[in-house]
C-alpha cells in the first residue's frame, strides 16, 4: 500500500502486512518478502520456478531507490536483462523478476511496455514517491485495489484487501446485479463498494497526485475484412506464433506439464510442447463419470498415447463431496457461475502432485470461434442478409414457437450486439431478474450487464460474429475462464500457463477473417482445425466441442440437491433472501432437481456462489493470521 501526500509514516503494522501477505500463501508457499519505509509498505509471496534459491522478492536497482516485487512470469526477461547489462546494470540471481526496477530506470512508468508475459508488477520509485502498478495485457494475473483515507490498498486478491482492515464490507448491487445475469463479475467491479479490478493492458499509478489508472494495450478489435489469401496462409503463420509462445512457456528449472482435456486446443499445446522438449510431457485429465457425453477422457488417452505422454487422469462423480464449496469460493475470490471451476480445482490438485508448472489450452475458442454461440452468430450475420420482411417473419415464427427456440429467436431478432450477447450466454433474462429480486437489488435498473457490455464495443460496428469475439474476449475469457483458472490452480500453489493468449498471437488471431473462424455457419475453428492437421489425431479435430464439466450441470444439480445446494439455497435463514425472492428460488430448485423445469441451472449456480460468500468469506478472511515463513524483509 501506498500513502498519498502528507507526512510521510508507517502506513501498516509489519504484523497486518505479513497478515495481508500470507493470506495468500497458496500463491507463493516457498518465502515471504517485504519492503516497508515511511509512506510505503509492499509485500509478496513467492512460488519459487525460475532462479530457485535466488529469486528472494523484493528485489532492487544498484542504489536501493528503486523496488520491485511482481506475481507471475516474464518470458522475455533473459533478452531484456542482456540489453539492460549493455546498458550497466548489474544482477545478483537469475529470476526474472529482477529485471524490473532497472527496466523502470530505463523506461519509467511505462516498464511495463516492454514485459511479455504474465504478470502484476509493482514498482516503487523511493525519489519520486511513486508507485507503478501495472497488469498484464490480457489480465491472466488479477489485481484488486482501494482507496482508505490517504491510503491506496493493492493485492492480487480481495481477500488480501479486507484482511488489512481498510476495506468496508459494503456490497456493490450494481456489481451483484451483472453477476446474476453473467455469471461473474465484469471488470472493473467486484462484490464490494470502492474496490475495483484493475482493467487488463493497464497501469496504476500512485503518487503525491493521488491513483491514476492508464491505459498502454487493448484488446485487438477483429478485422471485418473479407477472406484476401488463401486458409492455410492464416493457419501456418497461427501455428508458427502458437509454437514461440509454447517454447517461450517451458521457460523454468522446476517440473512442467499440460493439463489435457482430450480436446483440440490442449491437444495442440501437448503436441507442440512434446516437439520442443527433450523428455516425455507430463499430462493431467479430469472428467465426471455420469457425464458419457462430456466425458473426455477416452480422448486425452489417445493424445496421451500419440505423443509418448506420462499421464495421469482423474474421474470424479456428481454426487462426490471431494470439492468443498466453502473452499472453492475462498480460492475463487468471488462468486463465480461456472460449474468448470470445480472440475479445474480437482485437476490442478492432482497436476501439484507432479508438477509445478503446467500448460494449458485455455483462450483459443474465443481467438477463433469455438463456441456454440459464435456458430449462432455467424448464423445470425448471414440471417441479416435477407430481406427485412423475411427476417421479421422468421422471427415472429420462433418467438411464439417451443420455449426451446426462445433463446435462438431472440439471438437473431436481436438488432444491437448487447442484446444478443445477453440473449446468446445471459443467465437471467430481465424480466424474470425484476420479477425475484427484492431490497437493495430491486431499487436497481437491472442494466448492470447492459452497461458492462455497452462498455466494452468502443464503437466497433455490429457484425455479429466478430463482435461476439470481440465482446467475449474482455468479458467471459477474461472475469470468467481466466479467473478460475488463476484462482483454482494458485490454490494448489501450481502456475498455469496459456500460450494461446501470448498478446502476439491474440492480436494475430485478430486480423484473421471471421469466414475461417466459423466456416459455412457450421465448422468452428476452421483456421486451427486446417493448421493442426497431421499435427494431432483427426478424431480429435473432428469431433463435435465438448464444454469442460458445463454440460454436466443439470447432473450435478440434482446429485447435490441434498447435499452443498439444500445445504446454502433451502437453508433456514440464506443470506440471498435479501436480495432475491426465498420462495420463488426454492421453488427453482426443487423444479430443478425433479426435472420439471431445468432452464435455470446457470442461475441456481449462481445463486449458490453468491450464498455460499455471503456467508462464509468474510469471517474466513478474519481467521487468517500471519505464519512463520521463509522471510526476504527490508524496512
Amino acid at each position: 500500500m501506498v500513502q498519498v501526500g502528507g507526512e510521510r509514516r508507517a502506513v501498516v503494522p509489519s504484523d497486518v502486512l505479513n497478515r495481508m501477505t500470507d493470506v495468500m500463501t497458496h500463491r507463493g508457499p516457498n518465502d515471504r518478502g517485504t519492503y516497508e519505509a515511511p509512506g510505503v509498505a509492499l509485500g509478496v509471496r513467492r512460488l519459487s520456478i525460475v532462479d530457485v534459491a535466488g529469486g528472494h522478492q523484493p528485489f532492487a536497482n544498484e542504489d536501493e531507490s528503486i523496488w520491485a516485487i511482481q506475481n507471475g512470469e516474464l518470458y522475455n526477461h533473459e533478452t531484456l536483462r542482456s540489453e539492460l547489462r549493455a546498458d550497466g546494470h548489474s544482477f545478483r540471481s537469475r529470476c526474472d523478476t529482477e529485471i524490473l526496477p532497472h527496466l523502470y530506470e530505463r523506461f519509467g512508468e511505462r516498464h511495463g511496455e516492454q514485459l511479455r508475459g504474465k504478470f502484476v508488477t509493482a514498482v516503487w520509485d523511493e525519489r519520486n514517491r511513486r508507485a507503478v502498478v501495472t497488469r498484464d495485457r490480457l489480465g491472466i494475473k488479477p489485481l484488486y485495489y482501494a482507496t482508505s483515507g490517504d491510503l491506496v490498498v493493492f493485492a492480487s486478491e480481495l481477500k488480501s484487501l479486507v484482511a488489512s482492515g481498510l476495506v468496508g464490507w459494503e456490497l456493490d448491487y450494481e456489481g451483484i446485479d451483472a453477476f446474476l445475469t453473467l455469471g461473474f463479475f465484469p471488470t472493473p467491479h467486484t462484490p464490494l463498494v470502492g474496490v475495483s479490478k484493475l482493467e487488463p493492458g493497464h497501469r496504476l499509478v500512485i503518487d503525491e497526485n493521488g491513483p491514476r489508472t492508464t491505459q498502454y494495450w487493448a484488446y485487438p478489435q477483429p478485422t471485418l475484412d473479407r477472406p484476401k489469401r488463401p486458409v492455410e496462409e492464416y493457419g501456418e503463420e497461427l501455428l508458427e506464433l502458437l509454437e514461440e509462445s509454447t517454447r517461450l512457456r517451458l521457460m523454468s528449472d522446476v517440473p512442467l506439464g499440460a493439463m489435457l482435456s482430450g480436446g483440440i486446443d490442449s491437444s495442440v499445446i501437448v503436441a507442440l510442447m512434446a516437439r520442443n522438449m527433450s523428455e516425455p510431457v507430463k499430462t493431467f485429465s479430469v472428467g465426471f463419470a455420469e457425464d458419457s457425453e462430456g466425458n473426455e477422457l477416452a480422448d486425452a488417452r489417445l493424445v496421451a498415447q500419440t505423443f509418448g505422454t506420462d499421464h495421469h487422469e482423474l474421474e470424479l462423480s456428481f454426487g462426490d463431496a471431494a470439492v468443498d464449496f466453502e473452499d472453492l469460493v475462498w480460492f475463487l475470490d468471488e462468486p463465480l457461475a461456472d460449474l468448470s471451476s470445480v472440475g479445474f480445482l480437482a485437476l490442478s490438485e492432482l497436476a501439484s502432485r507432479h508438477v509445478t508448472v503446467a500448460l494449458s489450452g485455455q483462450g483459443a475458442d474465443e481467438l477463433v470461434g469455438g463456441y456454440r454461440k459464435h456458430e449462432a452468430a455467424a448464423i445470425a450475420s448471414a440471417y441479416r442478409r435477407l430481406p427485412r420482411a423475411v427476417q421479421k417473419l422468421g422471427t415472429s415464427l420462433a418467438l411464439r414457437g417451443p420455449a426451446r427456440l426462445k433463446r435462438p429467436a431472440e439471438t437473431l431478432a436481436a438488432d444491437d450486439p448487447v442484446t444478443r450477447d445477453l440473449a446468446m450466454s445471459g443467465h437471467l433474462d430481465d424480466g424474470f431478474k425484476a420479477s425475484i429480486a427484492r431490497g437493495p437489488l430491486a431499487e436497481l435498473d437491472g442494466q448492470a450487464a447492459h452497461r458492462a457490455i455497452r462498455a466494452c464495443l468502443n464503437g466497433f460496428p455490429d457484425d455479429p460474429l466478430p463482435v461476439t469475439l470481440y465482446l467475449d474476449g474482455q468479458l467471459a475469457l477474461l472475469d470468467d475462464m481466466i479467473h478460475y483458472f488463476d484462482r483454482a490452480s494458485m490454490a494448489h500453489s501450481l502456475e498455469v500457463r496459456v500460450p494461446f493468449l501470448d498478446h502476439h498471437v491474440v492480436e494475430y488471431a485478430a486480423t484473421i477473417p471471421s469466414a475461417y473462424k466459423v466456416r459455412r455457419l457450421k465448422t468452428r475453428k476452421y483456421v486451427l482445425k486446417t493448421a493442426v492437421r497431421g499435427l494431432i489425431p483427426d478424431r480429435i479435430i473432428d469431433k463435435p466441442k465438448i464444454g469442460f464439466f458445463n454440460a454436466a450441470v443439470d447432473g450435478w444439480f440434482r446429485a447435490q440437491t441434498r447435499g452443498v445446494i439444500g445445504e446454502y439455497l433451502l437453508g433456514p435463514d440464506p443470506h440471498y433472501a435479501e436480495l432475491l425472492d426465498r420462495t420463488a428460488v426454492e421453488s427453482l430448485v426443487r423444479k430443478q432437481a425433479d426435472g420439471t423445469d431445468t432452464r435455470h441451472a446457470q442461475l441456481l449456480l449462481a445463486i449458490l456462489m453468491l450464498e455460499v460468500w455471503l456467508s462464509t468469506f468474510r469471517d474466513r478472511v478474519g481467521a487468517v493470521r500471519a505464519t512463520p515463513a521463509r522471510e526476504r524483509i527490508v524496512a
